[in-house]
């Protein structure tokens, strides 16, 4: 979108062989506009928001919506902010008729807008995880020279705001430099060009272990199935191997739905971490039985049952103690 001011530049040196005008004439109209700009500096514009809904924060697309009131208030009668500003991080998909008033000695500008916004989620500490969402809000047709955007101190978000699975604060808005380290293909143009960009924040955070509960308790529960077939006769194959086999199904299948709601990525997450654990702890469990078995087979039937005694408390109390470990350190 920041093409746009490039792209008139190339309109512009192609006009005089098209239409006869001497590039000379072209010049010195141009030039008493730059010089005036350069003169008055850029127009300080103050840009606001209330945040109405954030909705559909999903995180395996890497997108969630907003739905908010934008206003901008300037002094400057010959800019139209409200025209050319974009969500640099997203896309606008609706947004209402603008109202422009004076509001005391300066201009002010309000409309609404519906926006899907682009957000690369850390999932690392899933289905614990805080995030932190940013609106991005740049003039696509004025650069810094021209246009330099003032954060407003009315920002607010409405009390009726909610994410499921998150508890929302809003941050306080921020003003920064955003630099394109691009000419957009134009050879006469600067080798990079630099926007003012405003970013709207908001805060995601977890409240209690609720999260953690639901995405693993199938996990707990085949673990535990696993845990009691050592309370079944190693001899009794049908019932004992039955309860760990199937044990490691399940855990598998959460698994499976639990990556289905992740984006790809390439770094452990707390959720994989606890279900690989789940399936391991099943798999040590069958792995036991089978020597429970072969004791048996042998005539050891004393030591078959002690060493299933043993493996249970040792394998049950390992498992807790390791997700906890996991927990603790990732958060």
């Amino acid at each position: 979108m920041h093409f746009l001011r490039h792209f008139l530049i190339v309109i512009a040196s192609l006009l005089p062989t098209q239409i006869g005008l001497a590039p000379s004439a072209l010049a010195q109209d141009a030039a008493p506009a730059a010089v005036q700009t350069a003169a008055s500096g850029p127009v300080t514009v103050q840009v606001g928001a209330y945040i109405l809904r954030i909705n559909d924060v999903v995180q395996k697309d890497g997108t969630f919506t907003v739905d908010m009131w934008t206003w901008f208030r300037w002094k400057d009668g010959d800019v139209k902010p409200y025209e050319t500003f974009e969500i640099s991080n997203g896309r606008i998909e609706n947004r209402s008729e603008v109202s422009v008033q004076r509001d005391g000695n300066m201009n002010y500008a309000s409309l609404r807008i519906e926006a899907t916004v682009f957000h690369d989620y850390d999932v690392k500490k899933y289905p614990m995880d805080d995030h932190f969402l940013t609106i991005s809000i740049e003039d696509q047709a004025a650069a810094i020279d021209q246009i330099v955007y003032a954060t407003d101190d009315n920002t607010a978000m409405d009390p009726g705001v909610n994410v499921p699975g998150w508890a929302v604060k809003l941050a306080a808005p921020t003003a920064a430099d955003h630099v394109y380290p691009t000419n957009y293909g134009l050879l006469s143009s600067a080798a990079a060009s630099t926007y003012s960009q405003l970013n709207f924040n908001v805060e995601l955070h977890r409240e209690g272990f609720g999260p953690l509960f639901k995405q693993f308790w199938i996990a707990g529960l085949s673990v535990l199935l696993g845990l009691l077939a050592f309370k079944v006769k190693a001899t009794d194959l049908d019932a004992r191997f039955g309860l760990g086999v199937g044990s490691i199904f399940a855990a598998s299948a959460n698994a499976f739905v639990i990556s289905d709601s992740l984006p790809q990525s390439t770094v452990i997450t707390m959720a994989e971490q606890i279900n690989f654990l789940a399936i391991g702890t099943i798999f040590l469990c069958v792995a036991m039985s089978i020597f429970s078995l072969r004791l048996c087979y042998l005539g050891k039937d004393a030591q078959s049952e002690q060493l299933d005694t043993r493996a249970m408390a040792v394998i049950g109390i390992g498992y807790v103690a390791i997700n906890v470990a996991i927990v603790a350190l990732s958060l």
